[in-house]
């Protein structure tokens, strides 16, 4: 079980993550924090396969593979994007890997900040790419490995894979 003082600091990891996209950050000891930190009551949480998929405030995806499912996660609307879902994803690394991801937005900077990942396939990085195709609209990313190491990646944080 989680205290107080473990959800605070988790979540203010997860807000310098989201307002630093592709930053690495510690949540130790990794998904349970994460999820005890943003899943309440208040809010719908479903994984792949879920009929509430579609509807709920967060989605999570474990083993990096949304099987295309993502895209039918919420997007927000223009009047109100923040309405869009957040993934929170469970992967094998955040931080190395061989997949290499440059990233550009708000919060990265003048030049693209690099993000290195292990654990989520090519295609997964294209469904990310599209879901954020409908700017302001679009779908929060959270990255969570075993190790406790979690990054973020906004809607609003271009993307390119580059390994």
């Amino acid at each position: 079980m989680f205290g107080p003082l473990d959800t605070q600091r988790c979540f203010r990891s997860l807000l310098r993550a989201m307002s630093e996209p592709g930053t690495v950050h510690s949540v130790t000891p990794g998904l349970a924090l994460v999820l005890a930190t943003l899943v309440d009551h208040e809010v719908t949480l479903a994984e792949v396969g879920d009929p509430r998929w579609d509807r709920a405030d967060f989605v999570l995806i474990r083993g990096g593979d949304s099987y295309g499912e993502l895209i039918r996660a919420r997007h927000g609307t223009l009047l109100d994007p923040a309405l869009g879902a957040t993934a929170i994803y469970e992967i094998d690394a955040v931080g190395t890997g061989p997949l290499a991801l440059s990233l550009a937005g708000p919060g990265v900077g003048p030049r693209p900040r690099q993000l290195r990942l292990a654990g989520v396939p090519g295609k997964e990085v294209a469904l990310w790419q599209v879901s954020r195709s409908g700017a302001p609209r679009g779908v929060d990313v959270i990255l969570v490995d075993r190790a406790g190491r979690c990054a973020a990646l906004p809607r609003s944080t271009a993307l390119e894979r580059v390994a």
